[in-house]
């Protein structure tokens, strides 16, 4: 009597070993159920690495295998190119993009409901402010600001207060510390920065 399905038990044909159809093999998959060891193993060199294609195919098959890439590469171009004046097809890449950002937003209003901090870094959807970098001393996440001195800016002050408000909307970060730079050198903007940024204080 042959074995069944080991994902749903199904009573298997005779041409199947483990999985009825599949689904049932994904879902193994998922599981735990297929133990694939792959070619690989960790330690093992690996037999391309550091080899060009000439040293496997020779030089005249490496040199035809490129210009048939390049030539595929330039079909590729015109045929994306055309697909720019085909209107429904924008429309298409817009309902796909629109689709992307909702699903982004959705998971991170959930996230933020259930008491997750969750920061937006999608390409076309972003939270309300993108700090210049982002600090962690394994307890406090600090946004970090660097901000040139300009004539016509406003008060440190000012700045301190609106950049700070902008990154407490995301709710993602503890603190917000801006770091003023005035002058052409790099190593004394580096420096001040990195006093003000990683003090205690």
């Amino acid at each position: 009597m042959s074995q069944g399905c080991a994902n749903c038990g199904k009573e298997l044909a005779v041409h199947q070993k483990k999985f009825c159809g599949r689904p049932c093999y994904f879902e193994g998959c998922k599981r735990g159920l297929v133990a694939n060891a792959g070619w690989f193993k960790a330690g093992h060199p690996l037999l391309n690495k550091g080899r060009t294609l000439e040293s496997w195919v020779g030089a005249e098959r490496a040199a035809a295998i490129r210009k048939k890439m390049s030539d595929n590469s330039r079909k590729k171009g015109d045929f994306l190119r055309s697909l720019n004046a085909d209107k429904s097809y924008l429309e298409r890449r817009r309902r796909s993009r629109r689709f992307h950002d909702d699903v982004v937003l959705r998971v991170a209003e959930e996230a933020r409901k259930r008491g997750v901090r969750a920061y937006i870094t999608s390409e076309y959807v972003k939270d309300a402010r993108t700090p210049d970098a982002i600090l962690f001393d394994g307890v406090r996440l600090v946004a970090v600001e660097i901000e040139q001195e300009k004539r016509y800016k406003p008060s440190h002050r000012t700045m301190i207060e609106r950049l700070s408000n902008l990154n407490l909307k995301s709710g993602f970060f503890d603190e917000t510390k801006v770091a003023f730079v005035s002058g052409s050198s790099l190593d004394e903007a580096a420096s001040s920065s990195i006093r003000t940024l990683l003090s205690k204080d």
